[in-house]
């Protein structure tokens, strides 16, 4: 916000330059009618009530002058003065914003919540100082996180962390029907572009994965008493072509040979490590357990015979 100016301070600057800021700044922010810059700039006692709005039409013209493109007021746009170019925007080219898109999708997935909400916010406030329409929307389409309200994954990264029960409203995917559940919060991950929850069901009594994007809302939050106890999916698969980046935090290699590694990972349920299993393709081969095993070549089965029709 800016600071209301005094009287005698305004005699030691140029006016016409600090109302030609403080213009910019407001065009910035949303295209503005006559009335409403007048208002601000009396507000802030850089211009009296008396005086003419030919001054405002004086400081408009300086900033075209100056390189900002800026349209007339008229009745299409609402007798808005609109800012449409201005030179001190950043320029960012379809290829750079190409080359963001790499990057980011190299990191993304092995990405915590947070980290993913602070690259969120950082192209938001890219997106504010570029005047191109198309690469800000591009900019703005970058991030995981472009369809959420960020106060809402914010807070439900909260609810992780003190494993509150949340009493919420969900669509399930198979029948599209709503339903109430009582979930204990435990964690909020990324996988495949999809905000996920992980937590305990109340209900059920077990471990559950849940798509963000199908909480239609939240009744209640209940202050959590610690994380739940419950038995995880062990699986042990081995793995050729190994890299030290293969491995996730939830996993521990317990044999190596020329071949690959063995390795044994403890998931939050069958849904997650179903998902890991299968992002690793042909080079992991599972060994137990067996019913584990069994349900993978069934998925298997049918992802082929829905491609194959």
């Amino acid at each position: 916000m800016f600071k209301i100016a005094e009287k005698e301070e305004l005699s030691q600057i140029s006016l016409t330059g600090v109302r030609s800021l403080l213009l910019l700044w407001l065009l910035i922010k949303s295209p503005r009618t006559l009335d409403e810059i007048r208002d601000e700039f009396i507000k802030l006692n850089i211009m009296e009530p008396s005086h003419s709005n030919d001054i405002l039409r004086i400081d408009l013209n300086t900033l075209r002058a100056m390189g900002c493109e800026i349209t007339h007021a008229t009745a299409k746009s609402g007798f808005k003065y609109i800012l449409k170019k201005h030179p001190f925007s950043l320029n960012i080219t379809s290829e750079e914003i190409l080359l963001l898109k790499k990057v980011y999708k190299k990191v993304k997935d092995k990405s915590n919540i947070l980290l993913l909400i602070k690259y969120d916010e950082l192209f938001k406030k890219i997106a504010e100082h570029i005047t191109d329409e198309t690469i800000k929307e591009q900019l703005y389409g970058l991030s995981v996180l472009k369809n959420f309200e960020t106060e809402f994954i914010k807070k439900m990264v909260d609810d992780c962390r003190d494993n509150n029960t949340l009493k919420l409203i969900y669509c399930n995917p198979g029948t599209k029907e709503e339903a109430e559940k009582d979930i204990v919060a435990q964690k909020l991950v990324c996988q495949n572009d999809k905000i996920y929850l992980w937590g305990y069901d109340l209900f059920k009594k077990e471990a559950v994965t849940l798509n963000v994007k199908r909480i239609k809302s939240i009744l209640s939050r209940k202050p959590g008493s610690g994380s739940i106890e419950f038995n995880k999916t062990c699986v042990k698969f081995f793995l050729k072509n190994f890299g030290i980046t293969d491995i996730d935090e939830d996993e521990t290699i317990i044999e190596t040979s020329n071949d690959g590694v063995l390795v044994e990972g403890k998931y939050h349920n069958d849904f997650v490590a179903m998902q890991r299993i299968l992002s690793l393709g042909a080079d992991c081969i599972v060994q137990e357990p067996l019913e584990f095993r069994a349900k993978i070549i069934q998925k298997l089965k049918d992802m082929r015979k829905i491609y194959n029709d």
